[in-house]
């Protein structure tokens, strides 16, 4: 399956927020990587989630491209020769450790493959009146989740992110909104491709959470992606004890445990410097 870093979409969007894309060919096998300078360092390269990679190829970017540090985040299942010039990353771009749900089961056995107490909060949330609907309202998301993160005590200033992700996907990004007597409590941006649909952004209002709306939005968002034809739900993300950018992650990852699914690992993130002294920068 195609990771969603190697389709057409997202190297749009890597666009709008600053990276250059470059498509490497090798046999019958293409990647796209993902460059940036930086002022008075160099070209950081990112090659995130290729079906293969070898040295070979390897070899030929740090002479064409001489960046100042490489990363390589490996997909599930990595089909590349050993590269040895490489160490692991203290860090991740990517979410090293997700959740897949297997979306060939049916509806009933996606809820009996739940916890007892997740299953319980969705009919609790439909029972207190929450309802949850489909959006194309970009704006609408990107204020609730700014306003969400500032009462988790959070200022990125992803807005431009999030709105460059909705608008390079097109008809494959979904937003899902619930309500409550009107009133907005939460939302949940998903991404598909052609086998995978990604629970890319998701926030909630204190009122939200007391409704288990955001436990209501997960279940309809697995059930939009099941129509959609897609074969897995990747939660894209839960903690990973091989990286400490990761333990604030532990208390939505209960949440997402709650549904049930397969823990997915991904092999560590590689990376080669050009020098001892930009790894101290970088």
């Amino acid at each position: 399956m195609i990771d969603l870093r190697q389709t057409k979409e997202y190297a749009k969007y890597m666009r709008m927020v600053g990276w250059e894309v470059v498509n490497f060919q090798f046999s019958i096998f293409n990647f796209q990587m993902f460059i940036k300078k930086i002022p008075l360092l160099g070209k950081v390269v990112k090659i995130q989630r290729p079906q293969f990679i070898s040295k070979e190829t390897i070899d030929e970017i740090l002479i064409s491209q001489k960046p100042i540090a490489l990363y390589v985040e490996p997909p599930l299942l990595p089909l590349f020769s050993p590269l040895s010039q490489f160490s692991h990353s203290s860090s991740c771009f990517l979410p090293p450790k997700t959740i897949h749900i297997d979306l060939k089961k049916t509806e009933k056995e996606l809820l009996a493959g739940m916890k007892i107490k997740t299953r319980y909060n969705i009919k609790i949330a439909k029972k207190r009146g929450v309802v949850v609907i489909k959006s194309m309202d970009i704006d609408k998301f990107c204020n609730l989740w700014k306003s969400a993160a500032r009462k988790r005590g959070m200022w990125l200033p992803l807005g431009k992110e999030i709105t460059s992700l909705f608008e390079s996907f097109g008809l494959n990004a979904h937003i899902l909104l619930a309500y409550h007597d009107d009133q907005p409590l939460g939302g949940i941006l998903l991404i598909c491709t052609k086998d995978i649909c990604y629970y890319m952004y998701a926030c909630s209002t204190p009122e939200g959470k007391k409704l288990f709306a955001p436990t209501l939005l997960a279940w309809e968002a697995i059930k939009l992606a099941k129509k959609k034809g897609c074969k897995i739900f990747d939660f894209e993300g839960v903690y990973d004890e091989r990286y400490s950018q990761t333990k604030s992650w532990k208390g939505f990852t209960k949440f997402k445990e709650g549904f049930g699914g397969e823990i997915a690992t991904y092999p560590e993130t590689l990376v080669k410097y050009s020098n001892p002294i930009v790894k101290l920068l970088l």
